[in-house]
């Protein structure tokens, strides 16, 4: 448990590091960086559909301020302009740094390789990461005799091919990146009932150092004969980085009331959490479980080593702990008050340290006298850590009332992004937003205090390349 504090105090650091880098970025409706491969220019050719998102105090495997969605890409010659081939792509984007992934989900099957100008594999990652003129490129596409990884550096005077064996795309073409069965101390176990029936709905991390991968599917209770025994679905995300390390995290989303419980071989309950960190091999681990119970949540952190099960006596959170309703202040006397339950549609972090909720969520607008004067609909992501730390954020996608706008008495426009940080029930905290208007970017730095935020930062910055995206949203009527 040394190591969980250790990498605690770490986490806090590069969160802190990269809300001051990146204390205020830009709404997702900011153009994104291009992508190259292999030479070849990868151009979108739809509108890119956000899916979900990580708020600003992110810790990692996560990423901070990463939009995720979905896109369709054209592969264009640059010599000659001519289109190649085409994809689709599950889209991972720095919002306000300049990093941007691509997990490629479908092709029409023509000209399918790893050699350029040829169209990607379903299952091949692609990745950039600029800082101003240099930064670096990498891919990792799937291939008959193994996975073809590239690493380069990019400069103004030329791509230099650097040495990488991270194979951030491993698993994911043949299904198996999230098949390894989720081994119980009790003698069951968890993993896929289809071991072809997982959807992958969004990637995470930052290639090539670490990578996540999080989908939905329905997964098997298996007794210790392999026989299995009830079943549940659930999101999940798996993590793998380049010191070895790999992890699984399972949420459960529905069963099917039968034989529900916390008990050995029963299913487990709605809002039940599972993590599960190896060191190394698939013997080494350690195991955290959480679930809700009428008596009080059922938490557990187990180390196993080769068989050999220790039991901690701490375990630091409950992250079956259903996510903050409370209201939201946030800028410009704006307060969210949440009147519908957390759709979840993501999990990850690494509890017991922390753990990383995202969903879908429905808010009343109130002004600073306190009167309703709108609603929306938006994606939020919190977070709650080990130290009390909690991690709120919401970025709106659809004004189902209220005039939109950005002077007082509008409703927070399609867009906008609101960046909660609170330490514990303290009160202090911090406060960032970004409102968008066709041509600026109004973005906000406050620090939050028990007596009202105290505002530190104000800009318009203007935006010249503003993008047509759209934003996933479950609540409005099909």
């Amino acid at each position: 448990m040394v190591s969980l504090a250790l990498t605690s105090a770490l986490e806090i650091a590069v969160a802190v590091s990269a809300s001051i880098l990146n204390f205020a970025p830009p709404s997702p409706t900011a153009a994104p960086p291009r992508l190259k491969l292999h030479g070849y220019s990868l151009v979108p050719s739809s509108t890119e559909e956000v899916t979900s998102f990580y708020g600003q105090w992110t810790y990692l495997p996560g990423a901070p301020s990463l939009v995720q969605g979905t896109q369709h890409f054209d592969i264009v010659d640059p010599r000659t302009k001519d289109t190649v081939g085409d994809f689709d792509a599950l889209v991972s984007r720095g919002n306000g740094y300049n990093y941007t992934s691509l997990l490629v989900t479908a092709n029409d099957g023509t000209d399918v390789g790893a050699a350029a100008g040829q169209v990607p594999p379903v299952g091949s990652l692609i990745a950039t990461f600029r800082f101003g003129p240099v930064g670096w490129a990498y891919s990792d596409m799937p291939s008959p005799s193994g996975n073809v990884i590239s690493l380069a550096l990019v400069t103004p005077f030329g791509n230099i091919p650097l040495r990488s064996t991270f194979d951030g795309a491993k698993g994911i073409a043949d299904h198996t990146v999230d098949d390894r069965p989720v081994r119980l101390t009790n003698g069951y176990s968890m993993a896929p009932a289809d071991p072809l029936g997982e959807t992958i709905t969004a990637t995470s991390g930052v290639l090539p150092l670490w990578t996540s991968v999080q989908g939905h599917q329905v997964f098997g209770i298996f007794d210790p004969t392999g026989a299995q025994v009830g079943s549940f679905d659930g999101v999940f995300t798996t993590t793998s980085d380049i010191l070895g390390t790999y992890t699984q995290a399972i949420l459960v989303t529905g069963n099917d009331g039968v034989n529900v419980g916390a008990g050995a071989g029963q299913v487990p309950p709605v809002g039940s959490v599972y993590n599960v960190v190896y060191a190394g091999a698939d013997t080494d681990y350690v195991l955290y479980s959480s679930m809700p119970s009428a008596a009080g949540d059922v938490v557990t952190v187990e180390q196993v080593n080769s068989g050999t099960v220790q039991t901690s006596p701490r375990t630091f959170i409950d992250a079956s702990e259903p996510p903050s309703t409370q209201p939201l202040s946030v800028s410009r006397g704006l307060t969210l008050v949440p009147v519908s339950p957390l759709q979840p549609a993501g999990i990850n972090g690494l509890p017991p340290r922390e753990v990383q909720y995202q969903g879908y969520q429905q808010f009343d607008v109130h002004d600073a006298r306190g009167a309703r004067i709108g609603s929306v609909d938006a994606t939020v992501f919190t977070q709650h850590d080990l130290f009390g730390i909690q991690s709120r954020a919401v970025l709106v996608t659809d004004v189902t009332d209220g005039v939109a706008g950005i002077t007082p008495g509008d409703v927070p426009p399609v867009g906008s992004v609101f960046n909660v940080m609170l330490l514990g029930d303290s009160g202090f905290g911090t406060v960032q937003s970004v409102l968008p208007t066709p041509s600026r970017d109004v973005k906000t730095f406050a620090f939050a205090t028990p007596l009202g935020n105290v505002p530190v930062f104000y800009a318009r910055k203007r935006v010249p390349d503003r993008i047509d995206v759209s934003f996933l949203d479950p609540f409005l009527e099909v």
